[in-house]
């Protein structure tokens, strides 16, 4: 056993891969309401492939990477990781090396630096996803890199790089990675670290059912996740079965982390592939239970466990409740939560079902593309046999979780085929409008700025434990606006492959000030802002 797989022969054929050959620039029209910026601000990134097709079930899954400010300037930066050679896995006649990680600093101008070598963060062995937080509580932000094989924390030293601290924190997780996110699981002021593992790969298996294609995540054992709780002093111990976590059946996809039932403690999320999916209730002490079958959040609207990809976290409606929309291969769905804290699948009720129906989707996420206060859909799809791409999806909201087609007024980006994996929220140009960047199979990133024009406004609250930990993952957050409320909660935003932008943004439609900005740390501290002028982002400290 290595890395995470039997390598125990290959049926992969010896075909060399071919070099990578990029979209162009995808060119916006006039009105369009996103644009394809990449090329023009000089985030560009190709993921390394290493083969000619898709020839086995790790192969299908792409990689991701992480937003955060590195730097603490108030600008996003951008952490993408790469993929590389892997034994068993990749073509045996590919003599590529592999190409780093890439850490994009953002210059405040619309453009990115490439400062990957100088921070030191290039990386190593086959990755596939990347989460940031401050574990350390010392105020600069922290990279954790997800690898088939070791994983590697990154400790920000303050002054632009890093240091490789994973044998010393004891974060080596040696799984088949696919996610992972920081929590405060046990609410002592300091973050904790949750892995997504996915299975463990035979490149000897072949397709009983399907002569000739690749097997299904069923023909291989699941691995378990793992919970590596911080200790304080730089170093984490697994408390995976202690904390009532241990589940080796399951083939996690992706992991999402936020407060089910708004009672003040984070609870987990894990998606997996062909598994019914797991909603682990947190008791408040960090000890966990799988109450996915009893709330309605294990299985599709049908009674099915397909493949599910990602988890993306938000109130929909604006019950003031929290929501999942899940991407699958199949039907995705669309739990809403109801007063009694039972979820129900409006996947077909909402529109949604027939309008993704023809589509595998990846990374979904939830963005309010135009600040009118109500969250819409944006899917990264793409194909799991092919290398062929398809076409990404833009949902609007009417506000009562009912949705539409928005492509055309997503513009020319919306024509493009690509085979899109992982997608994050952000906005990298600070302008108040939420952008995308979404990663590609074999192929490079896209960064899609917003081009808003309806002249909504909006409000951007960056918050700072002090008590409670650093990033503020946790906090409750209610504001009020003209006779309405928003609830929306702090928390590290992973998904599939992808953590986006960790700053909370409401848009407040004609709003211009906010009434009230009610806070519920970690700690418990409660906090209280008024008459709060819109269109700003707010750096708020826990007293």
């Amino acid at each position: 056993m290595l890395l995470g797989i039997a390598l125990v022969g290959s049926t992969i054929g010896a075909i060399p891969a071919t070099p990578p050959v990029s979209h162009p620039p995808v060119m916006a029209g006039p009105a369009d309401l996103f644009e394809d910026v990449s090329h023009r601000a000089g985030l560009v990134f190709h993921h390394q492939f290493c083969h000619q097709r898709i020839a086995n079930i790790l192969l299908s899954n792409g990689s991701g990477g992480a937003i955060l400010d590195y730097d603490q300037d108030g600008w996003m930066d951008a952490y993408l990781v790469n993929w590389g050679p892997l034994k068993g896995v990749t073509s045996p006649q590919d003599g590529s090396q592999r190409e780093p990680n890439r850490l994009f600093r953002n210059r405040g101008n619309g453009t990115f630096e490439d400062v990957t070598h100088k921070a030191g963060v290039t990386g190593a062995g086959y990755s596939s996803a990347a989460t940031a937080g401050d574990y350390d509580n010392d105020g600069h932000t922290d990279l954790y890199v997800v690898n088939i094989g070791r994983n590697q924390l990154f400790r920000n030293r303050g002054d632009g790089t890093f240091e490789e601290v994973t044998d010393r924190a004891g974060v080596g997780d040696m799984g088949t990675g696919i996610g992972a996110a920081f929590l405060d699981a046990d609410r002592d002021g300091r973050l904790d670290l949750f892995v997504a593992n996915y299975l463990t790969f035979d490149p000897s298996t072949v397709s009983e059912q399907n002569p000739g294609a690749y097997p299904g995540p069923l023909a291989y054992p699941g691995e378990a996740n793992h919970l590596y709780r911080n200790r304080g002093d730089g170093t984490f111990e697994d408390v995976t079965r202690a904390a009532g976590l241990y589940a080796p059946g399951h083939r996690a996809m992706s992991v999402s982390v936020f407060d089910c039932d708004w009672d003040g403690d984070v609870d987990i999320y894990v998606s997996n592939d062909d598994t019914p999916n797991a909603l682990w209730l947190n008791d408040g002490k960090g000890h966990f239970r799988d109450a996915a079958i009893d709330l309605g959040v294990a299985f599709n609207s049908i009674g099915e466990a397909p493949g599910s990809m990602n988890a993306s976290i938000g109130d929909c409606n604006g019950d003031g409740l929290p929501d999942l929309f899940i991407t699958r291969l199949g039907y995705g769905s669309l739990y809403l939560r109801n007063p009694k804290g039972f979820y129900e699948d409006r996947m077909w009720a909402s529109g949604l079902g027939r309008l993704t129906q023809n589509y595998v989707g990846w990374g979904g996420v939830f963005i309010d593309m135009d600040n009118d206060g109500d969250l819409d859909i944006f899917s990264a799809n793409g194909d799991a046999f092919t290398i062929e791409g398809t076409l990404s999806l833009l949902l609007k909201n009417d506000g009562q979780a009912r949705f539409t087609d928005a492509v055309s007024e997503g513009g020319a980006f919306f024509r493009q085929k690509i085979n899109g994996r992982g997608s994050a929220v952000l906005d990298f140009d600070n302008d108040g409008r939420q952008d995308l960047l979404v990663t590609v199979l074999a192929n490079r990133a896209f960064l899609i700025r917003n081009r808003s024009r309806t002249g909504h406004h909006w409000l951007k609250l960056a918050l700072e434990g002090s008590r409670s930990n650093r990033d503020g993952y946790g906090a409750l957050v209610t504001i009020t606006a003209q006779g309405r409320a928003w609830k929306s909660e702090a928390l590290c935003p992973s998904g599939f492959l992808m953590q986006g932008d960790k700053r909370l943004h409401f848009g407040l439609g004609d709003c211009r000030e906010v009434d009230r900005i009610d806070i519920l740390w970690p700690s418990g501290k409660t906090q209280n802002l008024r008459d709060v002028e819109a269109d700003r982002i707010l750096k708020i400290r826990e007293p």
